[in-house]
């Protein structure tokens, strides 16, 4: 091949990848239908080839026929990319008209006024009485639902059986004290470690906060303003019954109840490790049946409620669907996400993770996971970027620095609240007695 030829393949090449940069740029218009047809741009992080994407493109598909008017132009992204290209076009004035999203966005989302009002579709919804009533009010701020629930990723106590009653034990541990009884049994009868823990990423804040509601204990308390504040260091029962939630993980790790390189797993880590049967508990959700089912490791699976301390809890992740406040079209917008509220997308991609009550599937999935949403523990309407980094670091203080744990609950406590002030968000009261 000559070289003329070679550099005029390489300038070709550098023509179509250039247009499909562009193609991609989020600040570009929406998609046009031909004429008199509306488009609706939904962005989702569906894994490629999952049952959300082909179950969701079917639903699409049938809502397109039933909506000859209407074209759904779809947009698939890691979530990383989709919270970054959502920021971008609210910047942009050029939002979807639709959106996946996790729910530690919906405050950021809801305070950049950038999410639609849907109360008035809401109260004239004919099955809204199927949606869970503490999710619907996890998304509602000063009486207007800025958000719907795609999916609920509740989490429950997975326990490996063979581990269990090779240790001797009946059974998964329904308390904390349980629990730690536990740790030294297993360890010296299996030689293997009892739970496991994420002491880093994005997993680390969601465990503290159902630690935290298991002892009666909230984040940040609203104060009928609509403004919060972290209240442990100014109510000794408080910082007491979070000192003590900092003792727990201590002791978890100064018993042998975790294995000590758990301190700084992730997510990957906690959950390659269970599936691969190098520990006999975790706390996890849903989507740990197809991990364990390609690692062929663990046959005799046990679910249950997580252990408690004073109160049942969980942690509730709620992952919502946001129409957009600049929507052209509102109104189609909300047909599509009723759609997705139907048997076929719910059965087929979210039998165990569903936010309508009459969706439950059978077996021990379905069964395990069943009655834990009532449970559920949700991050406060506060911004939550910083919040849940310091929560993460309060982790670390007690199991990498080993800190009194008296000390990180107050620290933390005052972490909060000086997060919350730097986002305008901190209550009035605690404002003026600083």
């Amino acid at each position: 091949m000559t070289l003329m030829k070679k550099c005029l393949q390489f300038l070709m090449c550098i023509v179509i990848i250039a247009s499909l940069l562009v193609g991609c740029n989020v600040n570009e218009k929406p998609v046009s239908g031909s004429e008199g047809q509306i488009v609706l741009n939904f962005w989702t992080a569906w894994g490629p080839g999952s049952k959300e994407e082909e179950t969701g493109l079917k639903v699409i598909e049938a809502f397109e026929k039933e909506h000859p008017n209407i074209k759904v132009n779809v947009q698939v992204m890691t979530f990383d990319m989709l919270y970054d290209n959502i920021i971008t076009s609210i910047n942009a004035g050029n939002a979807p008209d639709i959106s996946w999203g996790l729910g530690e966005w919906f405050s950021d989302l809801n305070h950049a006024d950038a999410l639609l009002d849907l109360t008035p579709y809401y109260e004239e919804w004919e099955d809204k009485e199927l949606i869970y009533d503490n999710v619907i009010e996890a998304l509602t701020v000063n009486g207007k639902l800025k958000a719907l629930p795609n999916y609920l990723g509740n989490r429950a106590l997975l326990y490996n059986k063979d581990i269990l009653t090779e240790a001797g034990l009946d059974g998964p541990p329904e308390t904390w004290e349980d629990l730690i009884s536990m740790g030294p049994i297993i360890k010296e009868k299996t030689g293997k470690y009892a739970f496991g823990i994420s002491g880093t990423g994005v997993r680390a804040p969601q465990e503290l906060i159902m630690y935290l509601a298991q002892n009666d204990l909230q984040l940040a308390v609203e104060d009928g303003s609509g403004k919060f504040k972290n209240t442990w260091n100014e109510n000794p029962d408080e910082l007491k019954r979070a000192t003590e939630v900092f003792q727990f993980y201590k002791t978890l790790l100064q018993d042998g109840v975790i294995d000590p390189n758990g301190r700084s797993w992730g997510h990957q880590e906690e959950d390659t490790n269970f599936s691969l049967g190098q520990y006999a508990m975790v706390v996890n959700g849903a989507w740990m049946e197809d991990t364990i089912e390609e690692s062929g490791v663990v046959d005799n699976l046990g679910i249950s409620p997580p252990p408690k301390n004073t109160s049942k809890a969980t942690y509730l992740e709620i992952s919502p669907y946001y129409i957009f406040k600049d929507s052209d079209h509102p109104e189609e917008a909300w047909k599509l996400i009723k759609a997705m509220f139907g048997d076929e997308y719910q059965e087929g991609a979210n039998l165990y993770k569903s936010p309508r009550k009459d969706i439950k599937g059978e077996g021990l999935w379905a069964e395990g996971f069943d009655g834990l949403t009532e449970i559920g523990a949700v991050f406060p309407q506060v911004s939550l970027g910083k919040v849940t980094n310091d929560m993460t670091d309060a982790v670390g203080r007690v199991l990498l620095l080993e800190e009194d744990p008296e000390k990180t609950a107050s620290w933390l406590g005052e972490e909060i609240n000086k997060s919350l002030e730097a986002n305008g968000q901190l209550s009035e009261d605690a404002v003026r007695s600083k």
